[in-house]
């Protein structure tokens, strides 16, 4: 697969009805009409059906080309699929399916019912007018944008249907705990604030490899199931402070270092301070996941008020991360020292990326927590001991992924 042709590759998938063959990035793109007609036609014709299909004839007669402009009827609005989204494509290029195909079109049986190991990337050669196909079931391997094959940690798996960036699936599950996880592309992130405390001031630029954070907070029930394991190898971990609440709430009261051997029995790790604001602020620095503005809330909701993971969907990043401005505040890998984000300013560039904080607390033993600032500000940070058991403390996971993606 050439490189010049990274930028055309689109994730697709053989079943139209919900995978990305249909997708608008896809559908958008007009360097071959002839593929997004075929594409559009074969969803409108087969496209729905659960019953057992017809085997697909070994040998087909190709009718010879027609010379002569093919028609279309017009789109009948109230019998296409809108799951599907169709803006951008020309009404003329929809037909519907009725006794006869076109001339040009050859009736070779209904689609089939989807299957994981059927989706494929398709790129397109705009100098040939011509499109390539490379099979990728995405659910270890996936392919990246310069023909390159990145697989993911044993121990996760890509989620079927998620789209492929850079190389990798957006959103994958960790087995052990079975928590999805959002992919966060590399890029620039901004960290701290222009206006607040000393200790969260200036805003410094931070180089940031890809990386997976989880979605929600680490809950009483994943705690729970860990420490259990966790005694039956011989190591002792203490109870979160909730051990009694339900199921989906955040486990809290857990130490740094029982969140962190949590984190690495799983092959994961902690956040670090830049990679937990890059999560929750978007590589645009915004002052809370969803923007500068107010919240919305759903319902009334304060600050260090503790709710079911993922209660309230409109505290969700850019990347789709839950619960990143309230809940429980959460543990980070860093150290936590006051001058931490002017030290940074004196950096270059080199040296700040992946920062994983200074080597020493300003206070002996001191950890970053993040979470549950004022006015829900992403940017916010304070140090507590790491051996302190705090009711408003929690945690969540990272998977750290090669520096060079």
């Amino acid at each position: 697969m050439s490189k010049s042709y990274c930028d055309l590759t689109e994730a697709s998938t053989g079943d139209c009805r919900r995978g990305f063959f249909a997708h608008q990035s896809f559908l958008q793109r007009s360097c071959c009409t002839c593929c997004s007609v075929l594409i559009v036609s074969l969803f409108l014709a087969g496209c729905g059906s659960g019953k057992p299909q017809p085997a697909t004839p070994t040998a087909i007669e190709r009718p010879r080309a027609n010379s002569a402009p093919v028609g279309f009827a017009k789109r009948v609005v109230e019998e296409v699929d809108d799951s599907i989204d169709l803006s951008g494509v020309d009404p003329d290029d929809i037909f519907d399916f009725a006794s006869a195909p076109p001339p040009n079109f050859l009736t070779a049986g209904k689609s089939p019912e989807s299957r994981p190991q059927d989706r494929f990337l398709a790129t397109i050669d705009p100098a040939a007018g011509s499109s390539l196909f490379e099979v990728d079931t995405l659910d270890q391997t996936t392919t990246s944008g310069n023909g390159s094959n990145t697989s993911l940690p044993a121990g996760f798996t890509a989620i079927a249907g998620a789209p492929v960036i850079d190389g990798w699936p957006s959103r994958i599950i960790c087995k052990a705990d079975q928590s999805e996880m959002m992919l966060i592309p590399a890029s620039d992130s901004v960290l701290g604030t222009g206006d607040g405390p000393d200790d969260c001031v200036p805003e410094v630029l931070i180089p940031l490899s890809a990386f997976y954070i989880s979605k929600l907070e680490v809950n009483v029930a994943q705690y729970s199931s860990f420490r259990s394991q966790s005694i039956k190898t011989g190591k002792v971990v203490e109870k979160s402070l909730n051990v009694d609440a339900p199921s989906e709430f955040p486990a809290i009261g857990v130490a740094w270092v029982e969140a962190r051997a949590y984190a690495q029995a799983s092959r994961r790790e902690l956040p670090t301070e830049c990679q937990w604001e890059k999560a929750a602020r978007g590589s645009q620095g915004l002052a809370a996941p969803w923007g500068n503005g107010r919240p919305l809330w759903s319902e009334p909701r304060e600050l260090g008020q503790i709710d079911p993971c993922g209660m309230f969907p409109d505290d969700k990043s850019v990347h789709a991360v839950l619960d990143m401005a309230g809940n429980a505040q959460e543990w980070v890998l860093d150290f936590y020292s006051e001058t931490n984000h002017q030290d940074l300013t004196s950096m270059d560039a080199s040296r700040r990326k992946n920062w994983t904080g200074p080597r020493r607390a300003s206070q002996p033993g001191e950890r970053v927590v993040k979470g549950d600032g004022p006015a829900w500000a992403a940017w916010f940070r304070r140090g507590v001991r790491m051996t302190e058991r705090s009711p408003n403390i929690g945690f969540r996971c990272v998977l750290n992924l090669p520096a060079s993606q």
